[in-house]
């Protein structure tokens, strides 16, 4: 039996990779480390023999995802010397035909061009550039439209040079009817949402994975696997507003988002489901608002969690479900993945449940500011749906409005008696953004006798 045991032994050693390049580059070790060390590091691992140098060149999963919105590179007036040999950008920033929109690419489309040289570019299917300056119109135009790049994923998140009007265009255009097939390649535009969410957190990495190539610092930062996903909460969880744009103004995001329904997607969803089942609620100046764009959705800005309206428990008509709708009615949630597929892009959290044994499907329930004016809590963030109740049928809504010019607390009535002396009126649910039954009167309590709100 001993003997037995070592000969397997014996055969196992034997069966041991005999270099670490075989280690390396062995598919399953390679996939599950690769997305885990930044760029630097596969670079610097590169260098060290020709053979590894080689195999990381040949093999796209190596660039799949690429971070170079820390890369000191790309940043022109932070870097004395901008490329070394061949095409000089700073030679050509002296040119006094090149255009405010070249100056400012410059950077960023030489370490671009470096990796076209290494016929390594096409390989790349995430691309972050968040709150880079480099970003421009033309670059963006590049990035969508030109046969060397094949992005599917990108974030431009915060970047001080793109003019929103001519990316609304862009984005119409490569999803116009008459499009080339098999385009857009581009499948998810990352822009409405904060990139500073991406890296907080426990276990969170800041390594800013700077590394230089031919003068071009390259910057990889570590995979959506080995950082949480903070912001994927957000939209599935009652957490209110999540994001500004279109909060308190109607946009022209409005038509673009609804322009690429079905072929990109956005970290921001339009409000579809809530828009169709609350007319009969609606408050006068939503009902303006919403003619002032007729057939338009508005951008939906309030999570209001997976478990329904606080009466009856069911969500609006339409609201996407996992599982059941398809992906591309759900946003993009942050920061984009490692493997570069929509899919998990747009995944979102696993229903958190009190059993164990019944996991409920995952809803996006979500809205605008405007639908539900008079039927959300700000606080709490609880919601009615108007079968339940309807702010147009509340007959006590002007006993509440008296408060505000009240300093006595005694004055609050309570719940059973906000309700209309005939019983045909709603009860009040919702005052000045908060709901009665939870949160108002503690709100009025914390200002009492100080400089709060009812003092």
């Amino acid at each position: 039996m001993v003997d037995m045991g070592m000969d397997l032994q014996v055969e196992h050693l034997e069966q041991l990779p005999s270099t670490l390049l075989d280690l390396l580059s062995n598919p399953i070790i390679a996939d599950a480390s690769l997305q885990y060390l930044p760029l630097s590091s596969i670079v610097r691992l590169a260098r060290t023999s020709r053979a590894y140098y080689n195999w990381v060149l040949r093999t796209p999963k190596v660039f799949r995802y690429l971070d170079l919105s820390r890369s000191r590179g790309a940043y022109a007036p932070l870097q004395p010397r901008i490329d070394n040999g061949g095409h000089s950008w700073r030679a050509e920033r002296m040119d006094e035909n090149l255009t405010e929109d070249e100056f400012h690419a410059g950077p960023l489309r030489s370490v671009l061009n470096r990796l076209d040289r290494l016929q390594i570019l096409s390989d790349v299917h995430v691309l972050v550039l968040d709150k880079m300056a480099s970003v421009t119109h033309d670059l963006l135009h590049e990035i969508v439209t030109n046969d060397r790049y094949n992005v599917r994923l990108l974030s431009i998140r915060q970047c001080p040079n793109v003019n929103q009007s001519r990316l609304q265009q862009l984005m119409k255009h490569i999803c116009r009817p008459t499009r080339p097939e098999g385009t857009p390649r581009l499948q998810g535009l990352y822009y409405f949402t904060d990139p500073a969410n991406d890296y907080g957190g426990p276990g969170a990495t800041s390594t800013a994975s700077i590394t230089s190539v031919d003068g071009a610092a390259l910057g990889l930062l570590p995979t959506s696997k080995s950082r949480p996903r903070d912001n994927e909460s957000q939209w599935y969880s009652p957490s209110g507003r999540v994001i500004q744009h279109g909060a308190s103004i109607r946009t022209s995001w409005e038509e673009t988002l609804q322009a690429c329904d079905g072929m990109i997607s956005f970290d921001a969803v339009l409000c579809k489901a809530m828009y169709q089942s609350v007319a009969s609620g609606l408050h006068n100046a939503s009902i303006d608002i919403m003619n002032a764009k007729p057939g338009i959705s508005t951008i939906a800005t309030i999570a209001l969690g997976p478990e329904g309206c606080s009466g009856c428990g069911r969500a609006p008509e339409g609201t996407p479900v996992w599982g059941e709708s398809d992906i591309t009615e759900f946003p993009l949630l942050s920061p984009p993945p490692f493997s570069g597929k929509l899919i998990d892009a747009v995944r979102p959290p696993q229903h958190r449940t009190s059993s164990a044994k019944h996991i409920p499907p995952q809803r996006l329930v979500v809205s605008c500011t405007w639908c539900l004016i008079n039927r959300h809590c700000d606080s709490c963030h609880r919601w009615w749906c108007t079968a339940c109740y309807n702010p147009k049928r509340s007959q006590k809504l002007k006993d509440l409005e008296a408060l505000t010019a009240n300093t006595n607390l005694s004055y609050l009535p309570s719940a059973s008696e906000l309700k209309s002396s005939d019983g045909k009126g709603d009860s009040v649910k919702v005052f000045n953004g908060l709901c009665v039954e939870n949160c108002l009167v503690g709100e009025m309590m914390a200002g009492a006798g100080s400089n709060g709100m009812w003092a």
